[in-house]
This record gives C-alpha cells, structure tokens and sequence, in this order.
C-alpha cells in the first residue's frame, strides 16, 4: 500500500513505485479510492499498488488443478498463456515513455535564441523551434504589460484569461516542470521550463496535477484554473521568463503567436 502525500500524481507514483500498467492501471486498481477523476488524489489516501499481480494467480492454479490426468502438455500450455497477457499489460505503460521522448530530445537545444532576447522588452527575434498550443481558450482580461500601481513592476507582467475555476490548464510547450505549488501573490502555479531556454507560468490555480521534476508535453494539463492567492476572482494569469523567477517577462502572447498560436 502506498499512502499519498501533497504533490503526488498517479503518474509520478506509478514511475516511481514501478507500477505494471502505469498510471491508468493504478487508476483502474483503486477507481474507487481516487473517484472519478485521475488529477484530483488528496494527501493520506492509500493505494494499492499490486493488486493486478496477485488476483491472476488463483485463477491459473484452479485450471490445472481439475485436468492434472491430463499430463504436463495441459500445464505447460497453461503457462504459456499468460506470457503474451504480460507483455500487453506491459504495452500502455511503454506509451507514455514513447511520447515523453519529445520531451528530452535535443533537437530544439540547438534553438538556445534566447541569447540574443535577454531583455525583457523585446520581442522574439527567434521563432520556437516547435509548434505551441494555447493554454487555456478563452477571451483575455487583463493585457501584458497594463500599468497599474498595485503590481510590484509597475504593470502586468503576464497576461490574464478569463476562465471559470476548474478549467482544464495545459503546458503551451513541451519541458520540465521547475515548480509546482505554492507561489505567495500567485497562489498556487507551475512553472515550466522549455528546450528554447523559456519559462512559461501559471498562476492562481485550484489544482495542480504535476510536480517539479516531471517532463511534460505540449498540451498536456498541468492543472485547473481558480481563484488562490491575490485575486479579485477566477481567472488564469500567464507569463512567459527568460528565466524561472520573478522580474524576467516577455511578451506572452507575442511568444505563443511566434510558436504558431492564433490568438
């Protein structure tokens, strides 16, 4: 039994623990236990990791046991059968690895162009090397760079989407996840960090369905938007960084449009 602390995935559980199956076979194992949704798992839960492994084996030795006249022939065929079940269980855990290749490969490193935008002002004078999806789609609130006293710079240094809280969020680009929490103003966020050497944020969500470390891909939820730290109400704040922290912002939009993105 695994009990779940704060920050644990199923997917990151089922990498860690080894689990035949992957996370959709640890879903299935404890469907009960997690609900209906696979993101949402709470602290102190406990999960079973092995059940797929020992319900099998009653099963096999019934068989043989009403045919023992029949000879070893019967038995070794017995055997033999679940040899390919195995190796299909084995299939959709090696799915996710095949597609979290994207995620490591080289090939947008050489497109290290942020060399040439380290100022925070100006545009991409690079265009990714990669398509980007939008992160969330819906109308925009609040636009980058909105002066405004209340903000520490002076003026936005994101830009804001105006979605109800629950909305699925999702990575704009293929990367690895540098923080997944508790972020203070922004309440809780994530922060990606993509092959071209660019951060993208997001900020002020109800949930958080991936921790630091973890490789994703373009498209995939990292989350669901909401209302956490200092808000006036439910939306998704976006940021793009020449660097992970506070203070290094470039135009998000301008960026996700250069990575082909209509908006």
């Amino acid at each position: 039994m695994y009990t779940v602390v704060s920050g644990d995935t199923l997917s990151g559980i089922a990498d860690d623990r080894d689990v035949r199956g992957g996370w959709p076979q640890l879903y299935a194992d404890n469907r009960t236990t997690v609900g209906a949704d696979p993101d949402l798992i709470l602290p102190g839960q406990r999960l079973s990791l092995h059940p797929s492994r020992q319900a099998p084996a009653p099963h096999r030795q019934h068989t043989p046991a009403t045919k023992a006249d029949s000879g070893q022939k019967q038995k070794q065929k017995q055997k033999q059968k679940p040899e390919p079940e195995r190796r299909q269980k084995q299939k959709p855990a090696a799915e996710p690895k095949a597609a979290a290749k994207p995620k490591a490969t080289a090939k947008p490193k050489p497109a290290t162009r942020p060399k040439g935008g380290s100022s925070s002002h100006s545009g991409h004078p690079h265009t990714t090397s990669y398509a980007l999806v939008a992160p969330v789609h819906a109308s925009i609130g609040t636009a980058y760079r909105s002066s405004g006293s209340h903000w520490s710079k002076g003026y936005h240094t994101g830009v804001d989407f105006l979605v109800p809280t629950g909305t699925s969020v999702h990575a704009v680009g293929a990367g690895r996840v540098v923080t997944a929490g508790w972020g203070g103003s922004y309440g809780y966020q994530v922060v990606i960090r993509h092959a071209d050497g660019r951060y993208s944020q997001y900020a002020h969500l109800s949930a958080i369905s991936v921790r630091a470390g973890q490789s994703v891909t373009a498209g995939q939820r990292i989350g669901r938007s909401g209302a956490t730290g200092n808000v006036t109400g439910p939306h998704l704040h976006f940021e793009v960084r020449t660097g992970p922290g506070f203070g290094s912002d470039i135009d998000p939009l301008r960026y996700l449009r250069a990575g082909g993105v209509g908006i």
